[in-house]
């Protein structure tokens, strides 16, 4: 069985706030492409208020983006804020896919492994044999 993962760890806020500066210069670019009068001597033109604004865009989705979901990833924790909706997970560890278990150690028979035209199996975590028809019923 395998033991339940730690809890995400909280991100130091001088990352944060150092990742959250370029969302700040991008806001910066943005606000001083657009707020100048096209008249004005030294204006920028019209094609480089456009990709210059493209650029704050990426610049501020990636410096608010990133600190913004890891604070949210933090905050919900390892499940992602959500409860387990499959019944067939206990603890962490998932259902094998054919429905068969080792009636020694409870390990699932995985996809991959050969069976007898008889039914026995030998488990690939215990190296113990058994039949799947017999622990069926």
């Amino acid at each position: 069985m395998k033991s339940p993962k730690p809890p995400v760890p909280r991100p130091p806020w001088f990352v944060l706030i150092f990742i959250s500066m370029f969302g700040f210069v991008g806001l910066t670019l943005l606000i001083f492409l657009w707020s100048q009068s096209p008249h004005e001597f030294g204006a920028p033109p019209l094609i480089a208020k456009m990709f210059g604004s493209f650029i704050a865009i990426a610049f501020m989705a990636m410096g608010f983006g990133m600190p913004i979901s890891a604070l949210l990833r933090w905050s919900m924790g390892e499940t992602g804020g959500r409860e387990n909706p499959d019944p067939n997970i206990a603890e962490g560890v998932r259902r094998d896919p054919t429905g068969y278990r080792c009636p020694h150690c409870g390990a699932g028979l995985g996809t991959s492994q050969e069976v007898s035209p008889s039914g026995d199996v030998k488990c690939n975590y215990c190296q113990k044999w058994w039949n799947i028809h017999q622990s069926a019923g």
